[in-house]
This record gives structure tokens, C-alpha cells and sequence, in this order.
């Protein structure tokens, strides 16, 4: 079926899982235009008051290839990123993110006046951002939007907020250089201690990669495909992407440990001076 068929027919049947006022896009990596041959297919959806969980799961099994592939929320707001439908159709895999009209809006706002949190997740190594919320606004593309919700949304923000800007830069700035003139890093590269030094590494690279989004104004859209991210942002410290699969090879060798921290520190240094202008 082609992938536009096999869209139009999802939205009717998310539309009907939902019920009531309801606004639905298209997400992942087709909205982004980056999809591939192991994408699966993502949906977002707004709702006012969601149907209950056996009338909406009762539509979903209808359409379904399997049960066994089903998965609903319980509700959609206790979890700090919504909640989930998930179901395979016709053999492709289908994720929507499904966010409360009130949730969403009071995620959006705190966003736009430079708040938000830093939720650790065992799925994300750096943990859950809740600006995600805007990223998601901003790339996803409307297919039922009866009210404007969605077209309000992305209009509000097709201009970087710059309180969150500047909040972004502050905090993962802070995080990124918590380690890279510490003792405690040095005496582990000494002794070669890579399970010491290694999430030092990740975790000083995901920081600062927070800080090269918002420096470029560019919305964080999540952890896959960063290294291309990086590498087509129009700034981006040039020792950070083309270092990166360097500075991730772990090693128990302490010149290697030693050129890795000098390599973070050189980027720390030219990221210091863009913060500054």
C-alpha cells in the first residue's frame, strides 16, 4: 500500500479512537523527510477527553494486524512525554504520541518563558528534555486540525524562543564542563579506568550538542541521527563531528583517554567564545 493510502486510513482510525475534539499529525521521520527503508511510522495527536481505554483499544483491534502489538496508555498525562498508541497495520509499525490539550499547552508555556525539565529515562542516555514538546510542534505536519490547534501551535513557534535559548545554553553549558577539569577525570585517565571515563565522554558531548542546537536556534528533535545533525547544523565546532566516533571508542589506553578530555577541552574552549558573541 503506499505510504499515503496507508496515512489517510490511520488518521480516520485515530480520529475515531479519540473521539471528540481531537487534532492528529503526521511525525517521525517521514514529517521530517529523513524516513528510510527501517522507519516505522509515526503519528501525534492532541485530544480534549480521550475515550475510554476499552472503546479506543476496541478500535484499535479492529484494525490492527495482530493484538499482541498493541499497546494504549492507561491515561495520557502521568508520564512526562504523554502517552502511547501502538499497533502494527499492514505490516508497518505504528507509534502515536498522544498528549492532553491542558498537559500540552502548560509544557508549551513553560517552555516559551525558558523553564523546563531534565527527566531521567532509561530509554534516552541523557535524559527526557521536556522542550521537546516544541520540536515536536514545530516538525510535525497537520492532517486533521479542525480547530487550528496545531496551526496555532506552529505558527507561535516558528521562531526560536530565545528565554528558552538562553536557558538551554545556561544549563547544559554548566553540565558540560562539570567534569572536564576534574581531578577525579584525570586520576581515572591515569589508571585507564574507561568505565569511569567513557560516560564522561557521552554525557560532556550530549551537553554540549544541546548547546550547538540552541546556539544555531535549531530545535532538538531527539537522539537519533545526531552525528548527521551536527555535521549540516551552519555552526558546529568542527573538532566535535568530525571527533565523534573517536571520542566514543572506549579505551583502556591512557594516551587515548588523555587525547580524548584535550579534544573536549578545545571544544569547550570555541563553544565559550560563540556563548560570548
Amino acid at each position: 500500500m503506499p505510504i499515503d493510502h496507508m496515512i489517510a486510513e490511520l488518521t480516520e482510525i485515530l480520529k475515531r479512537a479519540a473521539g471528540g475534539n481531537c487534532a492528529i499529525a503526521l511525525a517521525g521521520a517521514h514529517a521530517k523527510g529523513i524516513a528510510d527503508d527501517a522507519s516505522d511510522l509515526d503519528f501525534y495527536m492532541i485530544v480534549e477527553d480521550a475515550k475510554p481505554g476499552d472503546e479506543m483499544l476496541e478500535i484499535i483491534q479492529a484494525a490492527a494486524d495482530d493484538t499482541a502489538s498493541i499497546y494504549i496508555s492507561s491515561d495520557f498525562d502521568s508520564a512526562p512525554y504523554g502517552g502511547n498508541i501502538d499497533f502494527r497495520y499492514q505490516g508497518m509499525p505504528i507509534e502515536t504520541t498522544v498528549h492532553t490539550a491542558k498537559r500540552l499547552h502548560q509544557r508549551v508555556t513553560e517552555c516559551l518563558d525558558g523553564k523546563f525539565e531534565i527527566i531521567p529515562q532509561t530509554w534516552t542516555s541523557n535524559g527526557y528534555y521536556t522542550f521537546i514538546y516544541l520540536s515536536e510542534l514545530h516538525f510535525v505536519q497537520p492532517l486533521h486540525d479542525p480547530n487550528g490547534t496545531l496551526a496555532t501551535y506552529k505558527s507561535q513557534l516558528m521562531q526560536y524562543p530565545e528565554q528558552l535559548r538562553s536557558a538551554i545554553i545556561e544549563c547544559f553549558w554548566n553540565r558540560a564542563n562539570i567534569w572536564l577539569d576534574n581531578f577525579h577525570y584525570e586520576s581515572a585517565i591515569a589508571r585507564g579506568d574507561v568505565l569511569f571515563t567513557a560516560p564522561i565522554v557521552l554525557h560532556t558531548i550530549l551537553n554540549m550538542t544541546q548547546v550547538v542546537f540552541a546556539l544555531n536556534r535549531q530545535y532538538f528533535y531527539g537522539d537519533k541521527k545526531l552525528q548527521q545533525a551536527l555535521a549540516n547544523m551552519p555552526y558546529c565546532p568542527a573538532a566535535l563531528h568530525e571527533n565523534l566516533e573517536f571520542l566514543l571508542c572506549a579505551s583502556g589506553n591512557a594516551s587515548v583517554l588523555a587525547k580524548q578530555r584535550k579534544i573536549l577541552r578545545e571544544i569547550r574552549d570555541e563553544l565559550s567564545v560563540q556563548i560570548l558573541t
